[in-house]
Formats: structure tokens, sequence, C-alpha cells
């Protein structure tokens, strides 16, 4: 009698402890979708800055409330600020461990960090906690393709399309995973069932023409690129590879007005600005190619490419110090590119400095000791210092390798 008695003083004691508790945590849970919501307002007004503190304060209110974790961590990702997102969806994960969405969109966090091996674990995981949430494993396809992992792609599209057969953007995703397996055939079966689902894709077409060309078949890759621009005048991709499919044919003035259309549909995709400023260049527009470049850069920084044509176009121009810069930002890129030791050594040997010509010659010969053009710039730059054995000896190795000038050069250095 005693012991229940003391039960029940117990069980009265908790129960009112447990009720406050419950009403306190309510309280601060509403408190923190209060300060939630008005964050989303002052995002949506574009006061990024006032929203990040009403997100702050939701979490320090209710330092358990997940939602508001991902909320914060949501603008970090927007704004750039990929390691205060990540760590904001880990402690969202912590609280909410058996979360797919979590998982998923920090998957999709780990791509823009290049943490590829992570992304797919996280993907792997959300899948297995969700394997029927089709949003996650379409996700999980995109990751493959972006990651060049085209062969996983296709097994995870092949498995939705298992389930969706007549989702037209499933079997596109397919026709892409399979071009960058470098199957074009069955790329152009995918790209057919899409359009046989839905026959206004301009992208269905567009990618009909990639694979018409990996086969080596340039007019119906051209007829498919048609049909793109076509169907759809504002795709700035279907130009562009109509563009860039003028200029391999030898057409550089029709791939230069293909992707003029292009970059007035687009402005933003620094692949075209590249693709216009070779263009230029071999139509002799050296002014044009270099402000092309210049966009390229500016567009995305680290592109090693443009600024080894920019430099290329800067020396043609007279330029040399302004060469000189790209290339050596070039080398500090690749150190390992014997290309660009080249071109510097090149620019080097424009200014007169054989000594420093010679040295970045060697560089680049050490890094590839086939490649034929560095021996034949080598050759005359030690020909141009007086160095006639050392320079004939370098022109005959060149032209041992391929190097078409060589001949003439040793004829008019090395008749001796």
């Amino acid at each position: 009698m005693m012991s229940t008695f003391r039960t029940a003083i117990v069980l009265c004691a908790i129960v009112p402890a447990f009720g406050a508790s419950v009403n306190a945590q309510s309280t601060y849970r509403m408190d923190a979708a209060q300060l939630l919501q008005q964050g989303d307002i002052e995002l949506r007004l574009g006061n990024s800055e006032r929203a990040l503190q009403h997100y702050t304060n939701a979490i320090q209110t209710d330092p358990g409330y997940g939602d508001a974790y991902m909320k914060r961590a949501s603008l970090y990702q927007r704004l750039g600020m990929y390691t205060g997102a990540l760590q904001d969806m880990d402690k969202a994960l912590e609280l909410n461990p058996y979360s797919g969405h979590i998982l998923d969109r920090r998957a999709r966090l780990k791509v823009l960090m290049t943490d590829y091996k992570g992304a797919e674990e996280d993907r792997d995981r959300a899948v297995s906690l969700a394997p029927y949430d089709t949003l996650i494993q379409e996700h999980r396809a995109d990751e493959q393709l972006l990651m060049h992992e085209p062969l996983k792609a296709i097994r995870s599209l092949s498995v939705m399309l298992g389930r969706t057969p007549n989702d037209p953007w499933l079997h596109l995703k397919k026709a892409l995973a399979h071009l960058q397996a470098e199957q074009p055939v069955e790329a152009l079966d995918e790209a057919a069932v899409a359009l046989t689902l839905d026959s206004t894709l301009a992208i269905a077409h567009d990618l009909r023409g990639l694979a018409y060309e990996r086969l080596g078949r340039s007019e119906e890759a051209f007829a498919a690129y048609d049909r793109a621009v076509r169907l759809d005048p504002g795709f700035a991709m279907a130009w562009f590879n109509r563009g860039r499919a003028h200029r391999a044919a030898g057409r550089s003035a029709a791939a230069e007005a293909d992707l003029d259309s292009a970059l007035a549909r687009a402005a933003d995709l620094p692949q075209v600005w590249f693709e216009r400023a070779l263009v230029r260049k071999e139509l002799g527009d050296m002014e044009g190619a270099l402000q092309d470049q210049s966009r390229v850069i500016g567009l995305s920084p680290g592109t090693m490419e443009a600024l080894f044509n920019r430099s290329f176009a800067r020396k043609q121009l007279g330029d040399h110090v302004g060469a000189l810069y790209d290339a050596e930002q070039a080398i500090a890129l690749r150190p390992d590119d014997p290309d660009a030791w080249d071109l510097k050594g090149s620019i080097h040997l424009l200014l007169g400095e054989h000594s420093e010509a010679i040295a970045h010659y060697d560089r680049a010969i050490q890094l590839d000791p086939n490649a034929a053009q560095p021996h034949y710039n080598k050759g005359i730059a030690l020909v141009m210092a007086y160095q006639l054995y050392e320079g004939c000896r370098e022109l005959h190795r060149s032209q041992e390798l391929g190097a078409a000038k060589a001949a003439e050069a040793i004829r008019y250095f090395c008749a001796f």
C-alpha cells in the first residue's frame, strides 16, 4: 500500500514537471518558427544579412530545431559560405540522423565543395533510408553525371525507368550518360524514346546532334541541331553546339554567327566565350579573341586554357608583359604542364632574354621529352644566343620528333 502511494506521489510530481517542460519546449519551438518566418520574409526582400540574423536567433532560441539549421545552411550555401553550410547540415543531421532529405541536401553541397566521395556516401545513405523517394534517386543520378561516372548513372536511371518508364527527362539523362560513356548509338536510342514521349523537346535533338557527331555523321548532326534551334530559339546550348560543329567543319564565319546567338541568350557561359575566342583567333581577329578570353577568365578565373590562349593573343599583339603575366599564372595553376613552360619560354625569347627562354624550354622538355615544339624552340633560342652547335642539335632532335618547321631552320642555320 505504501509502495503504491509512493508511486502515485512520484507520478504526480513528474507529470506536472513533464507538462511544464513540454509547454516550455513548445513555446521555444513556436518562437523559433516565427523567427524563421521573419527570416524568410527578409530573404524574399533581398535582405540576406537580416535573414541570416533571424535564422541564427531561431537556432539560439531552440538549439534542437533541425529546420532552423537547414534554413541557415541554405542561406550560407547561397552566399557561397560552404563551410558554414556544412557545419549546420551536420548539426541538423545529428538532430535527425534518419533524414534522407538532409543527407540528400548535404550530398549536393559536398558536390559543390568537390568532396565527391563524401557526396556519394551521403547519397547512398539517403537512398537506403528512402528507397522509393524518386527525387533523391534522381539527385543521385544527377551527381553521378556531374562526377562523370556514367555507368553508375545508367544503372541508377535504369532502376528509376523501371518504375516510371514514360518520363522523357529520365530518358534524356540516360542518353547523356551514354554519351559520357562513349556509347552514342545507345544515346540515340534513349533520345528517340524521349521524343516519342514529348516531340517538343529541343534538348533531345541537341543530344542527338552530339551523338551523330561522335559517330562521324555530320550531316545528320547539323540536321539535329537545326531542329533544336527551330523548336526552341532561346536554347543557348543548341546554338553553341551547332557553332562548335561549324568550327570543327572549318566554317569559321558560320561558327561565329551561331556563337554570337548563343551569347545573346546566355552571356554567363564561359565555354561559349572560349569557343568564340578560338573562332576569332582563326579569323585573324586577335583583339576580339583577347577580349573573349578575358571574359572567360572573369567568369571562371582558374581556366588554364583561357590563360594560355590569352597569353598567346597578347604575345601576337605585342603585349609581352601581359603575355608573360598570363603564362606565369598558367604555370602557377599547372606547374607540370609542358605547354605552359614552352609558352613562357617563347615570351622570354621575344624579349631577347635567351637564358631565361632556354631554362623554360629545358623545363618543358624535362616534363615531356618527346614533345617536338620545345626542342625546336630551344634550338632557335640557342642559335640566337650564338650557340650554333647546341642549337642545331636541338633542331635535329625536333625534326626527329616531327617538327614541321625544323627542316627549313636546319637548312638556314646549320649548313656548316
